[in-house]
């Protein structure tokens, strides 16, 4: 009896502690308010607020980030000021990431779908083009399908295989998503997942080409964005590790009137994403930019800028 005793005052206390650590990550993680913005706003959508910026005067663009954690408008930080000299430049922070809110609730594709289509109805109120990062293309593919009078140009930054947005929860996802959303066990697989070790290897090996470009600065700013709002981040990354932010856009793309152009850097697929969407749409433009990765906006700039001169002009 006095043995059971004990080992249940080692684990309660070993749960107490694990819980207060979890507390001081999210409290230092965000202490410094690194991701202050200029001419920054919120909009007030049904699920909670939603940050945005707004820069510059001309036809309206929609900047939207990827959908790495800890990913925030911060990824387009070196491209806004030159778009916006013949744009007016909108910045996003989905829901779930960056400043905006993060609630407590599944994350779904359509859920993102619903939301790009509201904030260009309510906020911007005009057909607008649309720049995409990542997986985030999907949400703006299938938005543009269902509306497609608010939607002029779009481009696609490293868009998912249109493969891999077909697979949809199993069973064991479903398993899965229910331990990552646990109070402790949850919170503290999160933390490892979203720790400066993993967000610098994840910059560093998968969306830098040139690892000497990662700053310091960029490891704490993806790690405070990852961070804000504590442990509510855990419902987005269940959500996601668990594929319910998958949707197939194999219709969308094949009859989408919407002029599209991607753009890929040096990755291992590239090529083959680019001929799926093409064998669906032929119309689709592309090019590559060399000796970049996944964030091809951070890494080479001047070369995102030159494209969208060309494209959106």
């Amino acid at each position: 009896m006095k043995k059971h005793t004990k080992n249940l005052f080692y684990f309660l206390v070993s749960l107490i502690t694990i819980s207060l650590i979890n507390k001081i990550i999210f409290i230092t993680s965000t202490i410094r308010n690194n991701l202050f913005s200029c001419n920054s706003y919120y909009y007030g959508w049904k699920f909670g607020k939603l940050f945005y910026t707004v820069q510059g005067k001309g036809k309206p663009i929609l900047l939207i980030h990827s959908l790495y954690m800890g990913s925030s408008d911060y990824e387009f930080r070196k491209i806004v000021k030159n778009l916006s000299a013949n744009h007016t430049v909108y910045t996003l922070d989905l829901i779930g990431y960056g400043r905006s809110d993060k609630p407590k609730i599944t994350y779904t594709a359509f859920l993102y779908v619903q939301l790009i289509s509201d904030f260009v109805n309510e906020v911007i109120k005009e057909k607008t083009d649309v720049i995409a990062s990542s997986s985030s293309s999907s949400f703006v593919t299938m938005a543009c399908y269902q509306n497609p009078d608010i939607f002029d140009k779009l481009l696609f930054i490293n868009p998912t295989s249109i493969a891999s947005l077909q697979k949809n929860p199993s069973k064991k996802d479903k398993l899965l998503k229910y331990v990552l959303e646990t109070p402790i066990l949850g919170t503290t697989i999160y933390n490892i997942a979203c720790s400066k070790y993993i967000l610098r290897t994840n910059l560093k090996k998968r969306f830098y080409y040139n690892k000497k470009l990662v700053r310091k600065k960029y490891i704490t700013i993806y790690h405070e964005a990852s961070h804000l709002q504590g442990s509510n981040n855990k419902f987005l990354y269940a959500s996601k590790c668990c594929k319910y932010l998958n949707v197939s856009i194999n219709s969308a793309i094949e009859n989408i009137n919407n002029s599209i152009y991607i753009l890929t850097g040096d990755n291992d697929n590239s090529e083959d994403i680019i001929n799926s969407y093409l064998t669906l749409n032929p119309a689709i433009e592309y090019s590559y930019v060399h000796d970049t990765k996944l964030l091809p906006h951070l890494e080479k700039p001047a070369d995102i800028i030159d494209i969208c001169n060309i494209y959106f002009n």
